[in-house]
């Protein structure tokens, strides 16, 4: 069952993360919250994953701001920084998707289930289509996040837990 967006302010599974402005009004929707851009890095590098659990994890570089934008080139792998914290408790699960203006027009950003238990910035990775450019300003609603109630089998507790960098 999907949870109200009401709801997810009252119990504080999403709020502004530190030094961020508070949700506005806007940003509740019909079944989710909308989640606003605050920073923005480009994926440089090759991702590994080997069945031993090793993982390499390619570079992320800051990106730089021009009148408060971000500039995203065609076919270029970004990871996005949210300006709100989730903190997905017992019984629920979330999902993070991209708002439709950026489906229709821009490209796809990408996000893994996120579990019970999950507590950190709330971020996603982009890819934008061939052919032109996105900007994107800072504080700009990208995203929606959906929560769920889910029956888990164990809580959250793994390595991007309450991490605010994802930097590496």
């Amino acid at each position: 069952m999907r949870i109200n967006p009401k709801t997810i302010l009252e119990k504080l599974i999403v709020k502004a993360a530190a030094n961020q402005p508070d949700i506005t009004p806007e940003q509740l929707q019909q079944n989710g919250i909308d989640l606003r851009l605050a920073r923005a890095e480009k994926v440089v590098g090759q991702l590994e994953l080997y069945a031993d659990n090793r993982t390499v994890k390619p570079s992320l570089i800051e990106m730089q701001l021009s009148n408060n934008c971000y500039l995203f080139h065609a076919g270029e792998q970004y990871s996005l920084t949210f300006m709100e914290d989730l903190d997905i408790p017992s019984g629920m699960a979330a999902l993070i998707i991209h708002r439709s203006t950026i489906n229709r027009f821009a490209g796809t950003l990408i996000s893994a289930h996120i579990d019970s238990g999950y507590r950190s910035q709330g971020g996603c990775g982009a890819t934008f289509r061939p052919h032109t450019t996105t900007l994107i300003e800072v504080g700009a609603r990208v995203a929606q996040i959906v929560i769920d109630t889910a029956e888990e089998s164990s809580l959250y507790s793994g390595q991007y837990q309450d991490s605010k960098e994802k930097k590496q």
